[in-house]
This record gives structure tokens, C-alpha cells and sequence, in this order.
């Protein structure tokens, strides 16, 4: 009763119903504009209904010689044309990737500031003397030209394979910052987790530490209330909601800040699936066991993971000159560095805003370099034809292609279009297992020992079109020994689906499946 009210009363009932009075509002201006002018005369409310349909036609035609994936370009195609006008406000609202005007001038100088981190010479000459590092050296280029980041050496990385394993290393590292502390996370909601972190920020604030704080505002609805950033500030604490959810004035609420980007003095980083609640480290149980990974970067590589920061925080702030200031910057340069090399580090982010889909790119780079196998994770499942193909042909191949997914669905409409998509990876040969501890919300892909990426991306349209997203190449590192290690721990406690497994599970739900499997782009 008490979690009802609390809901009742929350942010999130209020702005849904601020959302639905928005939409009646639509279709009571539809009905009264064609009652009005329909009692004038018939000819006004052919002209009305002429020029309604030229919206349409417009839109759709929009929508067809757009650079949207072709999924996603027939999903909306059917809903607009499906649903006159109302098809078309909802495509503006929720479809239309292309941001304001306002927004690609915030947003140009950062791509360029990213643009301006050019990998070591030195590294390029060791990866381009040896023709077995010429795939890497691609990938790696292909990154650095459409994200901006550097691929680096002299940097070390640690693998965590749960978030409450993550926890105590982070608290650790977190009492060791002197001079400046930036969190950038989808999800934030008050509880030990969080308050652990809350009570480091606020003692390292008092000691002069520049602490900031970014989350969505949109990810943290339901878990945090509108004055929070003011709390924050109370505190010391710098604190910025990205892309502050207000339906009646700002209706583009579609692109969302799905990073997750832990940065302390610039020498340490973090990312990974974990958001910043009690769910993630199974301090609190809702879907079973809940399957979650980290990592943490130590040396030059981090200056990825700072700029990504810094570029956003800024876009989102409206400023653009710390960028180039070097107090945040210079200690991920420094020559004196005594981290060792651990193989090669990249970070890399990925924006909404262009046509450029820089993290499924690199999923599917990964995919065809791969020789041996490629191991995947991922919560959601729901892809278009490029890469079911991929994952597809890989197998037929002969190259061992193994997805894991949960079992325990977090979303059961998203579950049931993950399932929807079995049929054909199967009789391609692809290995499909479900996580049954319950759900596993990592992101990651190893491939033949030697290349893997980790980081927020998930294997879904939102993922890889619609949000701010990051992620870590890895190349020739230890860690990506560990990450296999516990992904083959993870498939002895997960069933494999057969085909005649896959039979049973299907009965009954073909029409829904292909009813959802239309909808997917929009989940």
C-alpha cells in the first residue's frame, strides 16, 4: 500500500497523466476542428481533410528517404498511415530522430572537440607492424573517426561480474579523489547503494573535490523526485538532469542519456550495465538474481571517459570552454604513468543525433572479424535485418555464435519480442541460453579471446538509434579472459534453447509475435 501511494503521488503518475491530457487534447482539437468547420460547409471540410492528408503524405514520404534503419522506417510508415494526424504527432514526438536546430549548434563543437583526440603515433606504428593487428587497427580507426576517442596503452582494466562485487571497489576509489569526481548515470534512485556514494560526495565536496552529477531525467522518473538536483546542491554537489522532461512544453523526450560513466581524477574510470540503485547490486530482488557486470580503467585510458563526460555535461549546460581546460584533463597525458599496459583500451560513446550508429557498427565489425566464436549478452533482443543476418551468416559460417538472455523478463512485452526472434537464429545454428537465475543485464561481446567491447549497449532499437551510449573496446587485454570466464559460468546455469524447446515455447504466440515484431522499433 505504501509503495501505491508513493507511486500515486510520485513524479511519474503525474507527468503520464500530463502526457495522456496532452493526447486527449490532440484528439478533442481533431473533433472540434472537423465539427466546426463541417457545419460551415462541405467544402471547408474537404479542403481541412485535403490538407491533413498532404500532412500525411508529406510525413510519409519523410519518413521513407530518411537514413533510418528500413525496420524502423516500416514500423512508422504503418502508424501513420494507420493513424492520420495522430500517426504523424506521434512520429514527431516519438519517431523523428533528427533534433532542433538549437541542438546541432550545442552539439557540433563537442563532436568536433571529440574529433581532436588522435591515437598515439606510437601505438599506431605497433598495431600497424603486425598484420594479425590490422582488424583491431580497423575497428579502432573506424571509432576514433566517428566517436573521437583514442584507442590507448599504459592502461590497466579490471573486470567485475556482479554490481554488489563492484560496489566496495568503487566506494574505495571514490574516498581516494582529491580533485575532482564526475558520475554520469541513466538511473539513480535513493537507497543503500546510492546513499553509500551520496555520503562520499558530500564529505569529498566539503573538501574543495569538484563533484558533478548528471542523470536522466526520464530513466529516474519513478525514483527520484524534481527538487533532487537542489538537494544535491544543498550538499555542494553539482548536479544536472539531462534532458529535463516537461511534456507540455518540450515534446522530444525520445533521445535519453543511457551512459553509464564513472570518472575520478581523471587516472580512474568506470562503466558497465550497472545504474546506481539497490536493484543493480541485489539489494533489492524483483526479477530473481539480478546478472550485472563493471569495469574499471586505471591510466590514459580514461581521458575517453572524461571527454565523454565533459562534452556532455557542457552541451547539456550550455558551455563549451572546459572542454579544452586542462585541470580536468592533463593528468590522462602524462608520461610518468606507472600503469602497465594491459593490451589496448578504447572508450567510446555514441549519439542520437546523426546518421552514424556508431555502437551497432562496431557490434557488427566485432561480429565478422571473429575466427572462432563470439559470445554475446544482452537483456534485449529486438534487431533489424542487418543484424539478425550477420549473426546469422556468422553461424552458417561455421563460427560459434552464442547469445545469453534472461529467462526472467524485466519487461514481458520486450520478452516476448526477444523470443520472437529465435526461430531464425535457430535453424541458422546460432546458440540461444536463458539466464534462469533470473535477469542478466549485461552488455557485452567477446570474440576469440583477443577482442571485446563492454558497456551500455543494448541489442535494441532504442540502444543503438535513439540514446547516448557508451561502451569500452578492448584489444589483446587479460580482462577479456575473465569476461569469458564469467560468461561460460553464466551459461552452465542457463538453459539452452532447442528447437524442440523453442516448439513449446512458440505454441500459441505466433500472432502475437508477429503483431509485436511490427511494433519493435517503437519499444
Amino acid at each position: 500500500m505504501k509503495k501505491f501511494f508513493k507511486l500515486f503521488l510520485g513524479r511519474f503518475l503525474w507527468i503520464g497523466l500530463i502526457l495522456l491530457l496532452e493526447v486527449a487534447l490532440i484528439i478533442l482539437f481533431w473533433s472540434f476542428w472537423y465539427s466546426f468547420f463541417s457545419a460551415i460547409n462541405e467544402w471547408f471540410n474537404f479542403a481541412t481533410s485535403l490538407l491533413l492528408g498532404i500532412v500525411d503524405v508529406i510525413v510519409l514520404v519523410y519518413i521513407v528517404n530518411s537514413k533510418a534503419n528500413s525496420s524502423y522506417k516500416i514500423a512508422w510508415l504503418f502508424v501513420v498511415g494507420l493513424l492520420p494526424f495522430l500517426g504523424v504527432v506521434l512520429y514527431l514526438m516519438f519517431g523523428n530522430k533528427n533534433t532542433t536546430k538549437r541542438m546541432k549548434r550545442k552539439i557540433e563543437p563537442i563532436r568536433k572537440a571529440m574529433k581532436g583526440i588522435p591515437t598515439s603515433p606510437r601505438v599506431l606504428d605497433e598495431l600497424g607492424a603486425d598484420p594479425n593487428d590490422l582488424q583491431a587497427l580497423n575497428i579502432a580507426t573506424y571509432i576514433n573517426k566517428e566517436s573521437g576517442s583514442a584507442l590507448f596503452d599504459h592502461t590497466e582494466s579490471t573486470y567485475f561480474n556482479s554490481g554488489e562485487e563492484a560496489w566496495p571497489i568503487m566506494l574505495e576509489e571514490l574516498r581516494k579523489a582529491k580533485h575532482y569526481i564526475f558520475l554520469e548515470y541513466f538511473i539513480i534512485e535513493k537507497g543503500q547503494f546510492w546513499n553509500s556514494i551520496v555520503e562520499i560526495l558530500e564529505e569529498k565536496a566539503k573538501e574543495g573535490v569538484d563533484v558533478r552529477v548528471m542523470y536522466d531525467d526520464v530513466g529516474s522518473i519513478s525514483t527520484l523526485p524534481t527538487s533532487y538536483p537542489k538537494q544535491l546542491r544543498k550538499k555542494g554537489i553539482k548536479c544536472a538532469p539531462y534532458n529535463r522532461f516537461k511534456p507540455l512544453v518540450n515534446i522530444k523526450i525520445n533521445n535519453r542519456d543511457h551512459r553509464k560513466i564513472l570518472v575520478i581524477d581523471g587516472s580512474v574510470g568506470w562503466t558497465g550495465g550497472i545504474n546506481l540503485a539497490d536493484e543493480y547490486t541485489n539489494l533489492k530482488v524483483r526479477f530473481g538474481y539480478w546478472k550485472d557486470n563493471a569495469i574499471m580503467i586505471k591510466g590514459r585510458g580514461v581521458y575517453g571517459l572524461t571527454m565523454l563526460f565533459l562534452s556532455n555535461w557542457v552541451s547539456s549546460q550550455g558551455g563549451f570552454e572546459e572542454l579544452s581546460d586542462t585541470k580536468y584533463l592533463a593528468n590522462n597525458y602524462n608520461p610518468t604513468f606507472d600503469y602497465d599496459s594491459d593490451g589496448y583500451v578504447q572508450p567510446y560513446g555514441d549519439l542520437p543525433y546523426g546518421d552514424e550508429a556508431v555502437g551497432e557498427t562496431v557490434y557488427l565489425k566485432l561480429i565478422n572479424t571473429a575466427k572462432k566464436y563470439v559470445y554475446i549478452t544482452t537483456p534485449y533482443l529486438i534487431i533489424d535485418e542487418e543484424m539478425e543476418h550477420t549473426l546469422m551468416n556468422a553461424a552458417k559460417g561455421g563460427i560459434r555464435v552464442v547469445l545469453l538472455v534472461p529467462h526472467i523478463p524485466d519487461k514481458k512485452m520486450v520478452f516476448n519480442v526477444t523470443r520472437s526472434y529465435y526461430a531464425n537464429l535457430l535453424e541458422a545454428g546460432v546458440e540461444i541460453y536463458e539466464y534462469t537465475p533470473g535477469f542478466i543485464h549485461e552488455k557485452i561481446f567477446i570474440v576469440d579471446d583477443i577482442y571485446a567491447t563492454v558497456g551500455t549497449i543494448n541489442l535494441d532499437y532504442r540502444s543503438l538509434y535513439l540514446h547516448l551510449e557508451n561502451g569500452i573496446f578492448l584489444y589483446k587485454s587479460r580482462t577479456i579472459l575473465k569476461m569469458k570466464e564469467d560468461y561460460e559460468d553464466s551459461l552452465s546455469k542457463s538453459e539452452l534453447i532447442t528447437k524442440e524447446r523453442f516448439a513449446k515455447i512458440r505454441r500459441g504466440k505466433a500472432v502475437l509475435w508477429a503483431l509485436l515484431r511490427v511494433a519493435a522499433p517503437m519499444l
